[in-house]
């Protein structure tokens, strides 16, 4: 098996390599990353600048840098980087928790999402930490043994997953694990405002935030609060059904 591994937090996060001992025997490993960390990058990709791109050997393994997006890091190198497709594309493991809508602002499910988008099998894997770096080293393990079972069930073309693991320092062990649906809670953040010395507004989101309640019963941010390993599918394809069926239904003659 061919397996790409990326990430949003830099070719020198411990995630990674932490990520990339627990899967090495599973066949040919690449890690293809950003030369820097990209927290909350989201999709985005690089457009108008050229991007350095270089080969980084650390004590574990040899990768390759690019100054560049986490999607950037993917499409680039399965559309020319890599000798062959990949199979499989494993990201993570993020510095911290990926649940909720913060999906949406996330590099590590983006540069996952980007190889779904191509095709190919996604994982996109998170460690959740409160105060300090999350044990990824213990952590990995558990990544090691989810993609195990959903190699087992069958993987198709294009399938993307989310997988979160609890803070390992406070719980000792997840609690459980459950398959659940994405919150969709609202982010409760706030911005820390400042006044310089020239006289010039400034706002910078603060680091602290919280979820509010989602409609469901069980959400990715319920169980991984509760100390369960989190699991959520997700798809490319945003289209809401009921809603376009709806829409379908309304008279647009006199639009055009």
């Amino acid at each position: 098996m061919r397996i790409l591994i990326s990430n949003d937090d830099g070719i020198l996060a411990p995630g990674l390599a932490a990520l990339r001992a627990v899967v090495a025997d599973m066949g040919e490993i690449s890690v293809v990353a950003p030369h820097g960390p990209q927290s909350a990058s989201a999709h985005a990709i690089t457009l108008r600048t050229a991007m350095v791109v270089g080969n980084v050997k650390l004590a574990e393994f040899t990768g390759i840098s690019v100054d560049g997006r986490p999607a950037d890091c993917v499409r680039l190198a399965i559309r020319e980087l890599l000798d062959q497709r990949p199979d499989l594309v494993l990201t993570g493991i993020n510095d911290n928790s990926n649940v909720g809508v913060n999906l949406f602002y996330s590099g590590t499910v983006a540069a996952a999402a980007e190889a779904a988008m191509m095709g190919i099998p996604a994982v996109a894997f998170s460690a959740a930490a409160t105060d300090r770096p999350p044990d990824f080293a213990r952590a990995a393990v558990f990544c090691r043994k989810v993609l195990d079972h959903l190699l087992a069930a069958g993987m198709s073309p294009g399938d993307l997953t989310n997988v979160n693991i609890p803070d390992l320092h406070t719980s000792g062990r997840p609690t459980g694990l459950s398959v659940v649906h994405q919150s969709d809670g609202e982010i409760h953040d706030t911005y820390i405002h400042d006044v310089g010395s020239d006289g010039r507004e400034t706002w910078r989101l603060s680091d602290d935030y919280s979820f509010g309640p989602d409609h469901h019963v069980d959400s990715d941010v319920v169980c991984l609060h509760e100390g369960n390993i989190t699991i959520t599918p997700l798809r490319i394809d945003m289209t809401r059904d009921d809603r376009l069926a709806e829409l379908s239904e309304l008279d647009w003659s006199d639009v055009t």
